[in-house]
């Protein structure tokens, strides 16, 4: 699993960790930030709404 941090549809950054994103969403400005959980799947990486997690949070 890779996890992706966005904020207004921008990436801010793609992690190996849930933990590492949001550890660096608390460093950022405030503001509504996304973290989504994708799932490798051979050599890509898909986002399934129904399988995988979505956060939306303020900071």
């Amino acid at each position: 699993m890779i996890y992706e941090l966005t904020i207004d549809g921008y990436l801010l950054g793609v992690f190996s960790s849930e933990a590492e994103a949001v550890r660096l969403a608390r460093y950022l400005p405030r503001g509504r930030y996304t973290l989504r959980e994708w799932a490798r799947d051979g050599e890509f990486s898909t986002f399934d709404p129904a399988v995988n997690r979505c956060y939306t949070f303020d900071n």
